[in-house]
């Protein structure tokens, strides 16, 4: 079996033709979705980018592995090892597990350089960091070694390869041209209006704020416009968006003829995920990720497993990221080490009654340090730390079946649904620290790093 994992980062599913969206940003991700299973619900437990991914290859949360934010006292990586020889057996990550199993793993990822997380480098059979750029490089730059190293071993038998693609972060550095697709697609989100718009960037401030752009206030990118002032510059900035999505698709494409060239793309298992997403004018935010939005914890999954999946499918069920590593493991024959945090849906991909979580629970640490819990309908937000933002109340909480913005609070509106929220967090919680760990709540780590800070 081949897998090829494409992990595509800051990228949210409702700029994707696939999850409905009306822009042509991603051709060649919608016919592999046309050919298999798309998750609607599917949500990294921590974000953003480091704590997001240690989740996916850990298996755990960020409660138990210890990654929380991008740096400092929330990004330090816990497992256990033994004397030699690598980490203790019920903690190893999944590339060690599928390596346990005869399948090599290779990555084709600047991550571990641009957060000096060297521990996500452990256990893959080729780790290729192409041009050094720390997540600066294009996916021009990452598909080139990645269209080599397939010329010589596509047909190979078990293996999954890792692909990173950055380009979707802000900055956008593509050639505006690739803005050209769009001039006769115009931006149909009614939200944020005008008078939205000129109210977010009056009342709020900060970084990523609608002024808070750029530190000179004047744009390098002919993709970003300097602020987010009107309408206008905001359609400047999804456009510049959505771009910088079809830049990565047409990469995609790339990788995938050339899979054709070797007779290998029809029987390979292709996925398309990411780390987070990010926030255009939730919260007064633009192009970044600094809470735990629906917007930021919200990301694609695309699965086309030959065999497994049927074509044309949509799975609903409110699943994590770490479980889509548990799931490889299952669906490969791999034992799923006891300490994971994430649980197989295997059968979902079957189309069968499968993985369905009655809620979930959110964590970011980097820019705010904030909880989320979010049911089917509702999500609620605890911040117990709001850094440079005034925005953000000590507890929010939305309808997400009619608010999907976040625009208006009813944390006072009905005291019993937030009552049930906050027993589910409750619950979580007291259930990660019933489980076998060797170190505190980093969350706590990280506040008292903050106060420090004063």
């Amino acid at each position: 079996m081949r897998i090829i994992l494409f992990d595509l980062d800051c990228l949210r599913p409702d700029h994707l033709g696939c999850y409905g969206y009306d822009r042509p940003t991603s051709p060649a991700i919608d016919a592999i979705a046309k050919e298999g299973t798309r998750f609607t619900n599917y949500y990294c437990a921590d974000s953003p980018c480091l704590p997001s991914r240690a989740g996916f290859v850990s298996g755990r949360f960020g409660i138990n592995n210890g990654v929380v934010s991008n740096f400092g006292a929330g990004a330090r990586f816990e497992i256990r090892t033994k004397a030699y020889g690598g980490p203790a057996p019920d903690q190893e990550m999944l590339m060690r597990r599928l390596r346990s199993i005869g399948y090599d793993t290779i990555s084709f990822s600047n991550f571990a350089d641009r957060h000096f997380g060297m521990w996500f480098m452990c256990g893959w059979s080729e780790f290729h960091t192409p041009n050094l750029k720390g997540g600066n490089e294009t996916a021009e730059e990452v598909a080139e070694p990645v269209i080599r190293w397939l010329k010589h071993n596509a047909t190979r038998e078990n293996y999954l390869l890792h692909i990173n693609y950055w380009d979707a972060h802000r900055c956008y550095k593509m050639d505006a041209s690739w803005a050209d697709r769009f001039k006769d697609c115009p931006v149909t989100q009614e939200w944020p209006g005008d008078e939205t718009t000129r109210r977010l960037a009056e009342e709020i401030t900060g970084p990523f704020t609608a002024t808070g752009q750029f530190r000179d206030g004047k744009s390098p990118f002919a993709l970003m416009p300097d602020a987010v002032r009107s309408r206008k510059d905001f359609e400047h900035m999804i456009t510049g968006y959505d771009a910088s999505i079809a830049y990565v698709d047409h990469y995609v494409r790339i990788v995938l003829d050339e899979l054709d060239r070797q007779g290998v793309l029809d029987d390979a298992v292709i996925i398309f995920t990411a780390d987070h997403g990010d926030a255009f004018g939730e919260h007064g935010i633009y192009s970044d990720h600094v809470c735990a939005d629906e917007c930021i914890h919200r990301i694609p999954l695309v699965v086309r497993w030959p065999g497994v999946t049927k074509e044309d499918e949509e799975c609903s069920s409110l699943l994590y990221n770490v479980d889509l590593s548990a799931t490889l493991c299952d669906l490969l024959g791999a034992e799923i080490p006891a300490t994971w945090d994430g649980q197989s849906f295997g059968a979902n991909l079957r189309g069968e009654a499968g993985l369905e979580r009655d809620y979930l629970v959110w964590g970011h640490a980097l820019y705010t340090v904030q909880r989320a819990v979010r049911t089917r309908s509702h999500l609620m937000v605890r911040t117990y730390h709001s850094w440079q933002y005034s925005q953000f109340e000590p507890v929010e909480l939305y309808d997400m079946e009619e608010d999907p913005y976040q625009t208006r609070n009813i944390r006072d509106d009905d005291p019993s649904i937030l009552q049930r929220c906050d027993h589910h967090m409750n619950e979580w919680i007291h259930e990660q620290r019933t489980k076998k760990r060797t170190i505190p709540d980093p969350f706590d780590a990280v506040l008292n790093e903050r106060v420090g800070e004063r």
